[in-house]
């Protein structure tokens, strides 16, 4: 349920930075459907964790629109690349869950 949290809080962040940050019409447009993918394959990816490489794609995406897109302020570039650093770093997680959350428990004698 962390995987699902996390993925969504950043993908609010970017669609919040979309609008809240100085970006471009085209920064802004990048940026908001990069946060809607992310959103849509992070609830893909609790029940298929394979999808959770579509995140990984978007994050480097994220990086690479950070270096290249150089008409966005600064600020907005920066959390583009932080956020896509992070994202990436969580779609490496496989989702799936915790002992606490009812998945039987491993033991040894």
């Amino acid at each position: 349920m962390r995987f699902l949290s996390l993925n969504l809080i950043f993908a609010t962040w970017l669609l919040i930075s979309a609008f809240a940050l100085p970006q471009t019409p085209f920064s802004s447009a990048f940026t908001a459907i990069a946060a809607l993918v992310v959103a849509v394959f992070a609830f893909v990816a609790y029940g298929k964790p394979a999808a959770r490489f579509v995140i990984s794609l978007v994050a480097v995406i994220l990086g690479i629109g950070a270096l290249l897109l150089t008409d966005a302020a600064g600020v907005a570039r920066a959390s583009n690349a932080i956020v896509g650093a992070i994202l990436f770093a969580l779609s490496l997680v496989r989702p799936g869950r915790s002992a606490a959350e009812g998945a039987p428990a491993t033991s040894s004698p």
